[in-house]
């Protein structure tokens, strides 16, 4: 398959549980030559996204219309759209919080069991940290990272 070609079906948006979702065609999934999670760069009305194809078993795949993708659209459950998408071959590194960094650099422990842990977990933490916005909540929720990696707390952003 030529990775650079956008492939396009289109799908009316359900939800399966809370989430917005279409189902993905078989003849687009299988021309990725790929099983498990295919990462694809998405054009959804002209606007670009990241996502993936999530496997359902038996061949079918679902791809997830995050809160985001329905805001810079204007689509909402219910609606047929068209979906253009390819593969993104390009690596997914979340790049680490400086803030963070500096945290775990004066806790080397803390560091370590950081280190451990899978790594989307670590890309979670990362993408939610570099995501907000003011200098306060960063730090309030380093604080909160580091007592979850020490073992101070449960906090539902270490598992």
């Amino acid at each position: 398959m030529d990775h650079n070609k956008w492939l396009s079906f289109t799908e009316t948006i359900e939800k399966v549980d809370i989430n917005p979702c279409v189902a993905v065609p078989t003849q687009i999934s299988q021309a990725f030559g790929r099983r498990g999670y295919i990462p694809v760069e998405l054009n959804l009305s002209g606007t670009e996204h990241l996502a993936n194809l999530v496997p359902l078993g038996k061949g079918n795949y679902r791809l997830y219309i995050n809160g985001l993708m329905l805001k810079a659209t204007g689509w909402k459950v219910g609606d047929r759209v068209k979906i253009e998408l390819r593969l993104d071959t390009n690596p997914r590194i979340e790049p680490m919080s400086p803030a963070l960094s500096e945290a775990l650099a004066k806790r080397p422990k803390t560091q370590a069991i950081f280190d451990n842990l899978s790594p989307s977990r670590q890309k979670e933490i990362n993408r939610y940290l570099n995501n907000l916005k003011s200098p306060e909540a960063i730090n309030r929720t380093i604080t909160k990272v580091i007592a979850a990696l020490e073992g101070k707390t449960t906090h539902m952003l270490v598992r």
